[in-house]
């Protein structure tokens, strides 16, 4: 799975067969729920995750937060 800081929350990606899946991360736990309500185009590269995720999430950047980084 690859893990996200999307402006400070941690999102994580997974490709299932010809899809992809997203969960709302816990890191101290190790814990991952799915979120359902999220939707990446099944057509997207890896590379082009953070973009999307940039777009979907953007009126969470803050000053201390201001980007979409990878973080695993």
């Amino acid at each position: 799975m690859m893990i996200y800081d999307v402006f400070g929350r941690y999102i994580g990606v997974k490709r299932d067969d010809e899809r992809w899946l997203v969960f709302r991360v816990d890191l101290t736990e190790r814990k991952f729920s799915r979120l359902y309500e999220v939707i990446i185009p099944d057509e997207l590269t890896e590379s082009e995750i953070p973009g999307w995720l940039d777009d979907i999430f953007h009126e969470a950047a803050t000053g201390k937060h201001p980007d979409v980084k990878r973080i695993e």
